[in-house]
Formats: C-alpha cells, sequence, structure tokens
C-alpha cells in the first residue's frame, strides 16, 4: 500500500460506518489533532496526496452512491478515472463486458468496494446517448439519459458494490445503447448480461 492508503481506507470505514465505535472515536481525535497541528505535513490525513485521492474519491461517491443511478453511467467517466480508481487502495472489481451480446457478469467478494463495468462501444459522434435497460420479458428497467463516453468512445459504468449487486445480480437484462448520429436515431450495441447464477 502506498503511504496514503491505510489512512484513506480508515476514512473510508468511518464514513461509511464499518468501523467500530471505539476506532471511530479515536479516529475522531486523530483529525482533530490533525487539523489544529501546527506542521500539518506531519499528518497523514492532511498530506497533499491524502486529499488529492479524498477528492478523486468524493467526487466519485456523489457520482455512483445515488440510488436512482444503478450503475453510474451518466457522469461521463474517463479512462483516467477508471484508472485512478484501480490504482486507489480500495479493491475493484472490474468486469469489460465487450461491444455487445450475451455476457455472464462474473461475481465479486465481500471485500470489494467498488465494481466498474466497461461496455466497448465507440460512441464517439454520436449525440443524445441514453442507455434503455430492460427485462427479458421488455419491461423497463432503468433509462440512462444523456450518457457521456470515455475519450476512447467506450462507456464505464462505476458503481459502490452494494448498489452494484442489486443492479448485475438481480437477474437478466438487456441494455440497449442507443445515440443519434447524422440526424438519424441508431441502436449502436445491445448487451444481455446474466449474473452467474440466472439460466
Amino acid at each position: 500500500m502506498s503511504a496514503p492508503a491505510e489512512p484513506l481506507l480508515r476514512l473510508d470505514d468511518y464514513v461509511t460506518g464499518e468501523m467500530p465505535d471505539a476506532e471511530a472515536a479515536a479516529l475522531e481525535e486523530e483529525l482533530f489533532a490533525a487539523a489544529a497541528d501546527a506542521d500539518p505535513s506531519a499528518s497523514a490525513f492532511t498530506s497533499a496526496g491524502l486529499a488529492a485521492d479524498a477528492g478523486f474519491l468524493d467526487r466519485l461517491a456523489r457520482l455512483v452512491s445515488d440510488p436512482n443511478e444503478l450503475p453510474a453511467l451518466t457522469g461521463g467517466f474517463s479512462r483516467a478515472d477508471v484508472d485512478a480508481l484501480l490504482g486507489s487502495p480500495f479493491p475493484v472489481h472490474y468486469v469489460d463486458l465487450g461491444a455487445g451480446g450475451a455476457s455472464v457478469f462474473p461475481p465479486w467478494g465481500p471485500e470489494v468496494k467498488f465494481v466498474i463495468a466497461r461496455l466497448a462501444v465507440d460512441l464517439r459522434g454520436f449525440r443524445d446517448i441514453d442507455v434503455e435497460v430492460t427485462a427479458p420479458d421488455g419491461t423497463a428497467v432503468k433509462t440512462f439519459r444523456d450518457v457521456h463516453c470515455a475519450e476512447d468512445g467506450a462507456l464505464y459504468a462505476i458503481c459502490h458494490a452494494p448498489l452494484a449487486r442489486l443492479a448485475f445480480t438481480r437477474g437478466r437484462s438487456i441494455s440497449r445503447v442507443v445515440g443519434t448520429r447524422g440526424g438519424t436515431r441508431e441502436t449502436v450495441a445491445v448487451f444481455d448480461v446474466r449474473p452467474p447464477s440466472a439460466p
């Protein structure tokens, strides 16, 4: 782990309520002491590296923790965002679902904090991009409107693991990626995704 990893993981456990009360109280004392320290560079909690990591994760958390965004596609995640998360101290489950068609979403362990799914489409040149998610019988589940692609045209879905579990393990889903190019609305790709145990 890098130097800021342990403080960052401790802060995450504190914020998410996973830290025992006694440890949470001790951490609060450390944070108050760090804030009052005449030499802030001496504290792991005020180092520039931790501040940058915490800023990134705060922005990420705002995008991926909304239950109405399962998974978060609308934030316009870049490959740099994905790489930053993959390089963070947090356990991440990364899945490439390819360019469309049928696939199985692999399971992940209880230690995972974030789940990333890559849709290897090329949406450069498209506008008004939506991802329409339905059940196999065509029942609408969710439509992600005005989605923004990464620099390479791909879509990245990033989600906190508990929300991803709801999105990716409840059963088979069909996701249709549609967009407008040259004044014409077209289907770019269709993803037929099953959890490991789905028939």
